[in-house]
C-alpha cells in the first residue's frame, strides 16, 4: 500500500511537471503610461457687431468763429483843409426873372415876388373826400321819405292794369338824395316810369352813431291802380 501510494504520488508530480513545462507563459502586462493633459480653455466670445451707420451719433458742427470787419483807423493827422473861396454875388442891375429892376432891400437872388426870406412853398389843398357807399346794416336809422317818388302810369301800364311791388335799390346820399338807382324787381311797362320818379324824390339821410352816411339801400315801392 505504501508502494502504491509512493507510485501515485510520483506519477500525479510527474504529470504536474509536464503540464506546467507545456503550458503558454502568459505575457507579463506592459505598463502603460498615462499622461494627462490640461484641458484646453474655451475660447472667448467673439466681440459684438459695431453699431449700425444710423445709430452713429451725428457730429456737432462747431460755429464756424465770425471774422469781425477790419476797424479802420483814422489816422490823426488830418488832410490840410481847402480854403473857402469867397464868392461874391454880383447882382445885375436887370435882376432875375420874376423879380424887380434894381431889386429889393433885403431881398434873395432868384426870389419871388412877394415871398417871405426863408418861407417854404405851400403844399397843395387835400384833395376833396369821395362819399363811398356802404350797405345799409344794424344801428342805422331808416330814410323817411321828405318827397316820395310820383310814378306815372304808362298807357300801356294802364291798359295790362298793371298792379304789384317794384323793388330798386340806389345810393342813399348825405343829403338825402337817391342815386344810380336800378331795377332789381321791375313791373310790365313801368321800369322807366319808376326810375324817372326815384330821381326827384328826397329823403332823410341815413344816420349811423349820430352821423349822416352814404348807404346803399333798397327801396319796396309798391303800385296800385287808383
Amino acid at each position: 500500500m505504501g508502494f502504491l501510494l509512493s507510485v501515485v504520488v510520483y506519477a500525479a508530480l510527474f504529470a504536474f511537471i509536464v503540464w506546467y513545462s507545456t503550458r503558454p507563459k502568459e505575457e507579463k502586462k506592459k505598463k502603460v503610461d498615462v499622461t494627462f493633459f490640461a484641458a484646453a480653455a474655451a475660447p472667448a466670445p467673439p466681440p459684438p457687431p459695431p453699431p449700425p451707420a444710423a445709430a452713429k451719433k451725428a457730429k456737432i458742427d462747431k460755429p464756424k468763429p465770425v471774422k469781425k470787419p477790419d476797424t479802420m483807423v483814422e489816422s490823426k493827422e488830418q488832410a490840410p483843409e481847402k480854403p473857402v473861396e469867397e464868392v461874391k454875388e454880383e447882382s445885375s442891375g436887370a435882376g432875375e426873372e420874376g423879380g424887380v429892376e434894381g431889386g429889393v432891400e433885403g431881398g434873395v437872388v432868384g426870389g419871388v415876388l412877394g415871398g417871405v426870406l426863408g418861407g417854404q412853398v405851400a403844399p397843395p389843398p387835400p384833395p376833396k373826400p369821395v362819399n363811398v357807399s356802404i350797405p345799409f346794416g344794424a344801428g342805422m336809422n331808416r330814410p323817411t321819405p321828405i318827397s316820395p317818388p310820383k310814378v306815372v302810369y304808362t298807357q300801356a301800364a294802364r291798359v295790362a292794369r298793371v298792379e304789384g311791388m317794384a323793388i330798386v335799390k340806389c345810393t342813399l346820399s348825405t343829403d338825402g338824395i337817391p342815386m344810380n338807382c336800378h331795377i332789381i324787381k321791375g313791373l310790365p311797362h313801368m321800369d322807366q316810369a319808376i326810375l324817372a320818379a326815384f330821381k326827384s324824390a328826397r329823403y332823410t339821410p341815413v344816420t349811423f352813431q349820430g352821423r349822416p352816411v352814404t348807404v346803399d339801400y333798397v327801396f319796396n315801392f309798391k303800385l296800385r291802380l287808383e
